[in-house]
């Protein structure tokens, strides 16, 4: 069977709610690192057979998503794409299944990875299709519905999170310490530039150029790739020649200007509090009354992209490419929907034993910042050493696009095995209803 190598992995700043990114759609995000992927991994963007993305706030962005980042991405309309939801863990998913077509023989070279504009998410207007026939009508959030709410509780996730870091004895204390350090490990890594390779910058046009990326100059449309008939004849599909004008034009949906359009450089994650103390943190008052979960020990709410090409080990030697590394394996788990915080560990626990590996021989840990007990919890459920975990900050402090999320994970990862000469990483990733999953990568 073949394995499943990483070529390239990249990704967008994180905004905050209404910030430098907030301009931009999701399968803008998308499409943007899906190309500094491609670019970074030195392929040719003709030699990509399918895309993967997950995204979780799909109301209102427009049919196939997964297609239109592809497509802003200036991959030929001959790839194949999907649009993954597994809540938080949609770029996590999107990974795993990759793996999954690369060794059944499906596919050569794979994109993956995840996407999310919460700044761009829709209000809903139920019932109004028909009609109202008394009354007021209500407009729902459709960020806060589709990706921050408990389908089967009717309550938040940060609602609950609070309630089971009580069961857990997490404190509040405990958690804003994390939070702290979250910051202060983003920060420390943003100055040193230990995010520059993985991180793309952005030029985000503005006025006349607002919703575009400015660039030197707009990517041509890769040229589509036909397979070769089998038997074929003049009634073949690939015989089929579009007119021009049924053909897709990157005018009219290309994210790029080029020229000498305004714009704003987007280059670290906009979430990070350089100046964050515990101090601050303790005014915060609980986001329900009684817990302990605070606007300062959870996420904020965020736009951002990261996108990681995959490929057979075979065709990458075959066309002399030198992996950043290999995905080892992954595993998933489920609970009761109140305790998502349980399911990192239950997933990293299930895929230590698949690889027949103890956490303790586990190099680096990426375990998402849902909230900081999230992370605690798990730490303490795998009896890990803090110093293996989240070592350049986490989502408390670079930001949660529950989309892109992770993909982010396994992106920072990689780069920071790279960094340290290799070894053998785990992310792992709680997600909506109590779903949990884990990546394992080894470099070098």
């Amino acid at each position: 069977m073949a394995k499943t190598v990483i070529l390239s992995a990249a990704r967008t700043p994180f905004g905050r709610l209404g910030g430098a990114l907030a301009s931009l759609s999701a399968t803008t995000l998308g499409g943007e690192a899906i190309r500094a992927a491609i670019q970074r991994a030195g392929i040719d963007p003709g030699q990509v057979d399918h895309v993967l993305m997950g995204m979780v706030v799909q109301a209102g962005v427009g049919q196939a998503p997964a297609r239109q980042a592809s497509f802003k991405a200036g991959l030929a309309k001959t790839v194949t794409s999907e649009a993954i939801n597994k809540v938080c863990a949609s770029g996590m998913i999107s990974l795993a299944l990759s793996k999954l077509l690369i060794e059944a023989g499906q596919k050569d070279v794979v994109v993956a990875g995840g996407m999310e504009s919460m700044s761009n998410a829709p209000y809903l207007l139920d019932k109004a299709r028909f009609g109202y026939r008394y009354g007021d009508g209500q407009l729902v959030d459709a960020m806060v519905r589709d990706g921050l709410w408990d389908y089967f509780f009717n309550v938040t996730m940060a609602s609950q999170g609070a309630q089971v870091a009580e069961e857990l004895k997490i404190a509040r204390e405990e958690q804003d310490r994390w939070a702290l350090r979250s910051h202060q490990r983003a920060s420390a890594a943003t100055k040193s530039g230990a995010f520059a390779k993985e991180i793309a910058p952005l030029k985000v046009g503005q006025r006349a150029a607002a919703g575009k990326l400015v660039v030197e100059a707009v990517p041509a449309q890769s040229k589509p790739r036909v397979p070769v008939h089998a038997g074929g004849g003049g009634e073949s599909v690939w015989d089929h020649v579009p007119p021009q004008h049924m053909v897709a034009n990157p005018e009219v949906y290309s994210p790029y200007v080029a020229g000498e359009a305004p714009f704003t450089l987007v280059e670290s994650d906009e979430p990070i509090r350089h100046d964050a103390s515990l101090e601050a943190m303790a005014k915060l008052k609980p986001l329900d009354k009684g817990g302990t979960i605070t606007a300062g020990n959870a996420p904020g709410v965020n736009d951002g992209a990261a996108a990681l090409v995959l490929a057979s080990d075979e065709w990458a030697r075959s066309h002399g490419h030198e992996p950043l590394g290999e995905i080892l394996g992954h595993a998933d788990a489920a609970w009761d929907p109140p305790y998502l915080a349980l399911t990192p560990g239950m997933a990293a626990t299930r895929l230590l034993e698949r690889l027949g590996l103890k956490a303790s021989q586990i190099d680096l840990w990426e375990i998402n910042e849902a909230f900081a007990s999230v992370t605690l919890g798990s730490q303490r459920a795998l009896g890990l050493d803090e110093e293996r975990v989240n070592l350049q900050g986490g989502a408390v402090a670079l930001g949660h696009p529950i989309g892109a999320s992770g993909a982010r994970l396994v992106t920072t990862l990689v780069h920071q095995l790279r960094a340290r000469g290799g070894g053998i990483g785990i992310a792992a990733i709680c997600s909506g209803a109590a779903q949990g999953d884990a990546i394992a990568v080894r470099v070098g």
